[in-house]
């Protein structure tokens, strides 16, 4: 087995580029994972490709042996990781090809930028059953490891695809879904007011953070929801919002 001890190594830089790089990512058609909850889960679904550990975490990798491995030393590890403490095992990933569940709800993410609102989003589209998360192309990266750590290992359970949001909504129009907005006008009605159906399909959009929802996108929007809240407090962050209006679309 092939013992890395040097952070100069190549393969140790190509490692760290390609946990942040998102064109990188595409490129190779790979992505990295770091922990052994991750790892783990991602051997489970076999999409792990490489798998870079210390000694020390030999014993606790599930079905280690079918696996390219690689051994790094202590410091190797912590040049890798992207957190203070790392667990000293990480792997690289198969970017599958992922398609729209047409037969679930759906979220649509526009423009999101910060990791741990996109980790977050995508930890509660797995919670309430939105089975595909659609980012505009110019989000941050499913990838990135803030978004990683924040998915708790659940970006292995829905399908997460980049593409243009306006293909993507005018072809979700076709198949009889019903989009859902927060953008705030004279239409614009409170949650409470709204019945959501369970024999009809919605595709939930959230915005950018500082900009909301894009101005192309407006037009193809059918109903916009205001969450009912204090007075005092003028606007929710875009995780929390998009969290209660899945929540309440699924009860």
């Amino acid at each position: 087995m092939e013992k890395i001890t040097s952070t100069s190594n190549n393969k140790i830089k190509d490692l760290i580029k390609l946990r942040d790089d998102k064109k990188f990512q595409t490129v190779e058609n790979l992505f990295v994972i770091e922990g052994l909850h991750m790892v783990n889960e991602a051997i489970k679904r076999n999409i792990v490709k490489t798998i870079f550990l210390e000694e020390k975490m030999f014993s606790k990798i599930y079905d280690i042996n079918n696996f390219e491995c690689v051994l790094i030393s202590e410091n190797v590890s912590n040049k890798i990781s992207s957190t203070k403490t790392s667990q000293g095992i990480f792997a690289t990933c198969i970017l599958e090809d992922q398609k729209i569940n047409m037969l679930e709800n759906i979220l649509i993410l526009d423009q999101i930028q910060d990791p741990g609102n996109m980790g977050t989003l995508i930890r509660s589209a797995a919670s309430f059953e939105f089975q595909t998360v659609v980012a505009s192309n110019n989000s941050v990266s499913f990838y990135n490891p803030k978004v990683l750590r924040s998915t708790q290992g659940n970006l292995f359970s829905i399908n997460l695809i980049n593409d243009d949001l306006i293909k993507t909504i005018n072809e979700l129009k076709q198949n009889n879904y019903q989009i859902i907005g927060t953008v705030l006008n004279d239409e614009t009605k409170f949650m409470k007011q709204i019945e959501f159906s369970k024999n009809q399909k919605y595709a939930l959009i959230i915005g950018n953070e500082a900009k909301g929802i894009s101005h192309e996108l407006k037009p193809l929007i059918d109903i916009n929801l205001n969450i009912e809240m204090s007075n005092e407090v003028e606007s929710l962050n875009a995780a929390i919002a998009g969290s209660i209006i899945m929540y309440n679309i699924k009860k």
